[in-house]
């Protein structure tokens, strides 16, 4: 087996690793910081905020599809990323962001600012837990 080849499949046996670190991630700050957020968001805009637990299952569920797209793109880019844990979890977390900031409803600048803290949070944690578990693998 050739070097290349050898190189492609231990790079592809990380995927399901990236996909794992990416959804429990998501679920966790993309889903219930998105949920806080929506709360956030209704308090300082006077709305009545209410909470379900179906609909807070649904968000953690959103989350968590956001979370395992979220590690599919780790594992597609991490090669361009800054290789020290820091600056990769901010420049992965604001890219997250960016991809998802034209969903984000209503386009306002507060809601801008409540929901960013938590895609910097979900890319600094997989980021740093990518990096933990990099080490540990086993190299061909």
């Amino acid at each position: 087996m050739g070097g290349g080849l050898s190189a492609s499949f231990t790079r592809l046996r990380a995927l399901p690793l990236a996909l794992a670190l990416g959804t429990a991630s998501g679920a966790l700050l993309l889903g219930l910081g998105g949920r806080l957020a929506m709360r956030l968001f209704a308090l300082a805009t006077g709305r009545p905020g209410a909470f379900s637990l179906r609909g807070t299952l649904n968000v953690v569920f959103a989350g968590a599809v956001a979370g395992l797209i979220g590690g599919a793109l780790l594992w597609a880019v991490e090669r361009w990323l800054p290789r020290r844990p820091l600056p990769r979890g901010l420049a992965f977390g604001l890219l997250c962001f960016a991809i998802a900031s034209p969903g984000i409803r209503p386009p306002q600048f507060l809601t801008f600012g409540l929901f960013a803290p938590f895609f910097v949070g979900y890319g600094l944690v997989v980021a740093s837990a990518w990096a933990r578990v990099a080490r540990q693998e086993p190299k061909p």
